[in-house]
C-alpha cells in the first residue's frame, strides 16, 4: 500500500508539471501570435541587402536585415499591419500583412533614380516661410515641442494664384517629439495644403526617447495618456470591444443632405428633445465641401409653428436622435482578431460630451482589428476634433495606457 500511494503521488506531481508546461506554452502562444519573416534583395541583381530598415508602420516594432538579407519580427500581436522596408539609395516598399500572411516575404527594392536632396535645387527665398507653414499644418499645435532634425531635406512648391503648398522630402524626416517622448522617422509620400485643408500621407517608425529624469518620464506618461483618450484609435478599440458607453463615447447617425429625404426623418427629428450637442463648446467648428458649419447647423431644427424647413441649406447636416446600435457599425468576421467596419452616411462621435468628430466611410467596408488598426487607413475620413490632430499628436499603434496593460 505504501508504494502504491508513493507511485500515485509521483504521478500527480509529474502530471501537474506537464500541465503547467502546457499551460505556460499556451499562454506564450497567445502572447506571441505572429512572427513576421522575409528577405530583402536588390531588384536588379537579386543579391541580398544587409542593413535594410524593416518596420511595422506607425509602431515601435522595427529591425534590420542580416548579411543574408533576412529579417524577423517576433512577438507581434495578431492584427492588421503595413510592413515597410527601406534602404538608402533605393525606393522603399510596403506589404499589408495579418496573421494569415506574415511569413516568407521576398521583397525586391529598386534603385532610386536620385535623391531629392542630392539634386541642385534653386535657392528658394521663401523656404523659411513655407517651412513654418509646413510645421503648422503637418505637425499641428503640438509641433511647438517638436524638432525636425533634418529640415533641409524638404523641398516646397507654392502656387501664388491657387495658394496651394506642396512638400517633398528626399529622406525620411527625423522628428523629435519632446512632449510625448518619441523620435519619429517619417517617410513623407505627399503633402498638400490648400483652401483651409491639409492632406498628407507617409510611413512612420517610432522610437522611444530616453527621459532626462523622472520628472520628464512622468510628463511623457501623462501627455501620452491625454493624447490617447478620446483619440480615433481609442474609439476604434472601444468600438470593436463593445465598450463605447463605458469609455464615454456617444455615437449618433449624421446625414449630409441637400434636401429633406422625407417626412419620416422630419418627424423623428421634430420629436427629439436631446440637448447634449447644442452647446458651442461641445461641437467644434468644422468644414464640409468648403463650407463652415456652426453647432446650430447640426442640432437646431424647426420649432413649433415655425415655417423653417429642414434641408434648405446646401449640405445641411441632419443629426438623428438615439445612439447608433453597435451592430450597425461593426460586425464579426470568421477571424477572431478582425471585425468588419461598415456604416451608412456618417457617424457623429462625442467623447465625454466635449470632443466631437465626424467619421464618414469612403468605401463600402474595411476591416478593423482588435487593436483598432484599420486594414485600409484611407477607408474613412475624419472631421472635427480628430481632423485637428496631426503628427505631433500621434502615438504608435502599439501604445497602451497603463490602466489597460
Amino acid at each position: 500500500m505504501k508504494s502504491y500511494f508513493s507511485f500515485n503521488a509521483a504521478t500527480k506531481i509529474l502530471l501537474t508539471g506537464i500541465f503547467f508546461i502546457i499551460s505556460q506554452s499556451l499562454v506564450l502562444a497567445q502572447g506571441i501570435a505572429m512572427q513576421v519573416t522575409g528577405t530583402v534583395i536588390d531588384a536588379q541583381s537579386k543579391k541580398p541587402l544587409a542593413g535594410a530598415s524593416v518596420y511595422l508602420d506607425h509602431t515601435t516594432r522595427a529591425t534590420v536585415s542580416s548579411d543574408s538579407g533576412k529579417f524577423v519580427l517576433r512577438g507581434i500581436p495578431s492584427g492588421n499591419y503595413k510592413l515597410v522596408i527601406s534602404y538608402v539609395g533605393y525606393n522603399s516598399a510596403s506589404v499589408s500583412i495579418n496573421e494569415q500572411s506574415a511569413h516568407g516575404f521576398t521583397v525586391e527594392l529598386p534603385l532610386a533614380e536620385k535623391l531629392l536632396d542630392e539634386v541642385a535645387i534653386k535657392i528658394n527665398p521663401k523656404w523659411e516661410e513655407y517651412f513654418s507653414l509646413f510645421k503648422m499644418f503637418f505637425l499641428g499645435k503640438g509641433g511647438l515641442q517638436c524638432i525636425v532634425k533634418n529640415p533641409k531635406t524638404l523641398h516646397f512648391e507654392h502656387n501664388d494664384t491657387s495658394y496651394v503648398l506642396t512638400a517633398e522630402a528626399g529622406r525620411p524626416l527625423i522628428i523629435e517629439n519632446r512632449a510625448l517622448g518619441y523620435r519619429l522617422h517619417y517617410d513623407l509620400s505627399s503633402f498638400v495644403h490648400y483652401a483651409g485643408r491639409t492632406r498628407y500621407s507617409g510611413d512612420v517608425r517610432f522610437e522611444e526617447l530616453v527621459p532626462q529624469n523622472n520628472k520628464e518620464q512622468k510628463k511623457w506618461k501623462a501627455n501620452r495618456e491625454q493624447a490617447y483618450y478620446g483619440s480615433s484609435i481609442h474609439f476604434m478599440r472601444s468600438l470593436v470591444n463593445n465598450t463605447l458607453k463605458k469609455d464615454d463615447f456617444i455615437v449618433k447617425k449624421l446625414v449630409k443632405a441637400k434636401v429633406l429625404p422625407g417626412n419620416p426623418m422630419r418627424s423623428v427629428l421634430l420629436g427629439w428633445q436631446g440637448d447634449e450637442f447644442k452647446s458651442t463648446d461641445t461641437v467644434i467648428s468644422m468644414r464640409w465641401n468648403g463650407r463652415d458649419y456652426a453647432p446650430e447647423d447640426t442640432t437646431v431644427g424647426p420649432g413649433a409653428g415655425s415655417s423653417t424647413q429642414w434641408g434648405n441649406k446646401m449640405g445641411y447636416n441632419i443629426l438623428y436622435p438615439g445612439v447608433v446600435p453597435y451592430e450597425n457599425i461593426v460586425t464579426a468576421t470568421a477571424s477572431e482578431s478582425n471585425y468588419r467596419l461598415s456604416f451608412d452616411d456618417s457617424i457623429f462621435v462625442t467623447y465625454k460630451k466635449k470632443a466631437t468628430s465626424i467619421l464618414t466611410m469612403l468605401v463600402p467596408e474595411t476591416l478593423v482589428d482588435i487593436h483598432g488598426n484599420l486594414a485600409d487607413p484611407h477607408a474613412v475620413i475624419s472631421e472635427g476634433y480628430w481632423a485637428t490632430l496631426r503628427v505631433a499628436d500621434q502615438l504608435p499603434f502599439d501604445y497602451e495606457p497603463e490602466a489597460l496593460k
